[in-house]
């Protein structure tokens, strides 16, 4: 559940449209900028940030959507929820300068999904190898792609 803190943020300051249990889509031009306001208003824990793949299709370009949570620590669990999406080929702003937990949370979805984040301090692999081809939670990457030693 998002605080009534961090709604008025979105919906009356930025003029976001926020659901209640995911939060608002934030432009990724504005990411920073919202985010930046979310710490100032106390939300100084970093909880997630999480990263699915949509291939192209017919019908859209394809594109990654990068989910976030952060919350107020000590104050019976304030939270907020915001998202972005990211069209293939792009980037999204870090949000490791801001909240410190972001750092390895966005290299893990950069090495697992390929969701790229522009100046983040240190953006590499982090559970592969450095030599392996690809990002193996992208939807259209093979399963039985081989990999010594594992297949």
């Amino acid at each position: 559940m998002i605080s009534p803190q961090a709604n008025i943020l979105f919906t009356e300051v930025y003029g976001l449209e926020a659901d209640p249990a995911e939060g608002p889509w934030i432009p990724t031009d504005k990411l920073l900028e919202v985010a930046k306001a979310l710490y100032e208003a106390g939300f100084n824990y970093f909880s997630y940030c999480a990263a699915a793949h949509y291939p192209a299709t017919e019908e859209e370009e394809g594109y990654y959507n990068v989910s976030y949570r952060v919350r107020i620590v000590g104050k019976n669990g304030q939270e907020a929820a915001f998202r972005v999406r990211v069209p293939l080929g792009e980037e999204t702003p870090s949000l490791a300068g801001i909240w410190a937990g972001a750092d390895w949370q966005e290299r893990e979805q950069y090495d697992l999904i390929g969701v790229k984040f522009t100046n983040h301090p240190d953006l590499r692999r982090l559970m592969m190898p450095e030599n392996w081809d690809g990002h193996p939670l992208q939807k259209e990457y093979a399963i039985d792609t081989p990999h010594h030693p594992w297949r």
